[in-house]
């Protein structure tokens, strides 16, 4: 009876959060409440539904310097021209976090086993999703902010972004607002 008792505590200690209330860690637990101010109007290119910020600046796709933090402000729909998404303040409705991985195409010049090939993702990149709202602007959909594991000096850190470099990679273009009760 004691071994079922020891081991229900086990399992049980096993499920337990992550999540800390510490906003400098990469674990911090989003309260609900937060909201997103944009400071200045927000350009959107043609053909796309997405804009990358990196070090406060907004950075061309094939640009951005994955192994550093970046944000990702996203709509809902690709148009033809620019699409302009205006200064104020958008509702964070949730947070989410996620881990994914890409795996970069083979060379069709290397066999397998050859170079030091193996079979590790070309990247891993960790997410923070801010999913925002605002009546005004319904084709606001969010913004993720991440970076890639994988890139070189980036492996031993394997965690999420803390706030202070979500706000860095953003820079001036965006405020992130804390709940009153919380920070």
């Amino acid at each position: 009876m004691r071994m079922i008792g020891m081991l229900a505590a086990l399992l049980l200690g096993g499920c337990a959060s992550l999540v800390s209330p510490d906003p400098a860690s990469p674990h911090y637990g989003y309260p609900a409440g937060w909201a997103l101010r944009l400071e200045r109007a927000l350009e959107i290119p043609p053909g796309a539904a997405t804009v990358r910020l990196q070090y406060g600046r907004i950075v061309p796709r094939n640009g951005v310097q994955e192994h550093d933090p970046f944000c990702v402000v996203e709509l809902t729909t690709v148009r033809p021209a620019p699409q302009i998404l205006q200064p104020g303040r958008f509702e964070v409705w949730r947070v989410t976090r996620s881990i994914e991985t890409v795996a970069a195409a083979a060379s069709p010049f290397l066999k397998a086993g050859l170079m030091g090939y193996d079979s590790t993702p070309s990247f891993l990149y960790y997410k923070t999703r801010f999913h925002l709202r605002d009546p005004a602007q319904p084709n606001l959909l969010n913004m993720t902010c991440l970076w890639d594991q994988m890139a070189p000096g980036n492996r031993p850190f394997m965690r999420h972004l803390t706030l202070d470099e979500i706000r860095a990679a953003v820079g001036d273009w965006m405020t992130l607002i804390p709940p009153k009760e919380t920070l």
